[in-house]
């Protein structure tokens, strides 16, 4: 089922809100007009693709349904960003943020992706940004953003916003016509090593230091260096889990890793068109090969295969090179690349022994027990990263957010109010309720409700049973004050039972 933000009133608002028209006219150039036409734009396309879909009247209905549900997003999003944006550059006017048409249209996009992923309307990613001309890559650069917000996303949009930009970095940043390779060809055609990109907190056991002071200064400062990031954690977990499966030793494992880094840093080209699983196959066979540990390519393609992420495309339908044996190179102006109907595909064998090799085998015999010369230093590994639980922002309230509860980091009184299900009150939890209302800071800790008497107190005292009170007790003494009552009404049920249906003999028999 779909999910459209909501407005105070409980109906879904339409247009920019009113906070969102003060920050408009606070620019320095009014952007309203330039926002509600490029808006207007971009879902006139995606209606137009739609009604020329002839004998499909439900998806023309689901598409005008998505195109209301985008605009709602877009602003909504829009909103949060430019507050967010302000707060962390102590200014007013962000005229250059509502100009920046690539920026704008890559969010139109992502909304309507939202949008037409909750109604299950089929023509999601990558068919959309084709249509809205959003090359990938770019589109890539505001996922994260969009996912932090906290806006409310539903979980099954936020999965395929995950599942989407896996896809980006494995293969769809990587075609003939993306921006990617502007940014190559600007970092001197090579992509950056995977210790120019990673914290050391970032990376497996301690930090190399035969590496030249340069590449131990991580670069953080632009979208290029966070996309390598990210492909060098994603492609790590994917080679550790590989290994596991093939029985492959950390040392292999290490100098497998090495292996790829070496082809994505100084043999950029082979991405050209091609998947990110095709070099790292390569990889660990060109590595055990040359290693002595002969492991059959087919059982590493069957393995990859059986991989949750993976497609069989990628084991049978790979780039080879154009029919005149033309080197593409990321050098090579994009007008230049050849069409579809130019290249030569086969299997990934194939492009193994017709193209891998005879840019990497100079390389990888490097690894061989026979080498004579100097082994080549092994590059830092990714760390296996824990994952997180996400926490979500209230979208009644920007100041209010709910996670999961985690008991090795949060003590069981703290400072904030807390309701504990199966222990605390119920007057626990009408104080936070009226704490999001009001939006007032709590000004007293959670308690839990314990029915046990003090210790020393006798029951039967000259002033009769002693009164009950409330005070701070453990969790685990509630659950056992609960089982007993729980026992008391259960024989208690079980003796009415046995008076209102007496037993009599023709029942025993």
């Amino acid at each position: 089922m779909a999910t459209v933000p909501q407005g105070n009133v409980g109906k879904p608002r339409f247009g920019p809100s009113d906070r969102l028209i003060a920050i408009f006219r606070a620019c320095s150039r009014d952007p309203t007009d330039a926002v509600k036409t490029r808006l207007r734009r971009m879902l006139h396309l995606f209606l137009q693709h739609h009604r020329d879909d002839e004998g499909r009247g439900r998806s023309k209905v689901l598409a005008v349904k998505c195109c209301c549900e985008a605009e709602t997003w877009y602003y909504r999003i829009l909103e949060n960003l430019l507050i967010q944006e302000r707060q962390r550059l102590g200014i007013s006017d962000v005229s250059d943020m509502l100009e920046y048409d690539l920026l704008q249209s890559c969010l139109v996009a992502c909304c309507l992706e939202i949008s037409v992923t909750s109604n299950h309307l089929s023509c999601d990613f990558p068919l959309l940004q084709q249509l809205l001309n959003v090359a990938s890559y770019q589109f890539w650069k505001v996922i994260e953003p969009v996912l932090r917000l906290g806006v409310g996303l539903p979980g099954l949009v936020v999965k395929h916003l995950a599942q989407v930009e896996v896809k980006v970095l494995e293969s769809l940043a990587w075609t003939r016509d993306s921006p990617l390779w502007e940014e190559i060809r600007a970092n001197e055609g090579h992509m950056p090593a995977c210790q120019q990109v990673m914290l050391p907190t970032q990376l497996e056991g301690s930090i190399r230091t035969d590496f030249p002071s340069t590449l131990n200064r991580p670069r953080r400062s632009s979208s290029f260096h966070l996309f390598a990031r990210k492909v060098y954690i994603l492609m790590g977990v994917r080679l550790r889990g590989l290994c596991s499966a093939l029985d492959i030793s950390d040392e292999l494992r290490l100098k497998t890793w090495t292996c790829f880094e070496y082809s994505l840093v100084h043999c950029t080209s082979l991405m050209v068109d091609r998947h990110l699983d095709q070099l790292l196959m390569c990889a660990i066979y060109i590595i055990a090969k040359i290693s002595q540990m002969e492991i059959p390519f087919k059982r590493i393609m069957k393995c990859y295969e059986s991989q949750p992420h993976t497609s069989r495309s990628v084991c049978k339908n790979v780039l080879i090179s154009e029919k005149d044996d033309a080197v593409l190179t990321p050098r090579t102006p994009s007008a230049h690349y050849p069409g579809p109907s130019q290249v030569k595909r086969g299997n990934l064998i194939y492009f193994y022994n017709q193209t891998y090799t005879t840019k990497m085998q100079h390389f990888a015999k490097q690894f061989a027990p026979t080498f004579g010369g100097d082994t080549p230093p092994l590059s830092p590994y990714p760390q296996l990263k824990k994952a997180s639980p996400r926490r979500q922002r209230l979208p009644c309230s920007p100041t209010i957010f709910v996670s999961p509860y985690n008991a090795e980091t949060i003590t069981p009184f703290t400072s904030r109010l807390c309701y504990y299900f199966n222990s605390s009150p119920s007057e626990c939890l009408c104080e936070i309720n009226n704490m999001i209302r009001t939006g007032r800071s709590p000004r007293r800790s959670c308690y839990a409700l314990s029915m046990d008497r003090e210790d020393g107190e006798d029951e039967d005292g000259d002033d009769g049973p002693s009164a009950k009170r409330l005070r701070l007790n453990s969790q685990s003494a509630w659950q056992r004050r609960l089982r007993n009552v729980m026992n008391d009404r259960i024989t208690r049920q079980n003796q009415d039972q046995v008076q209102s249906f007496p037993v009599n003999r023709s029942m025993l028999h």
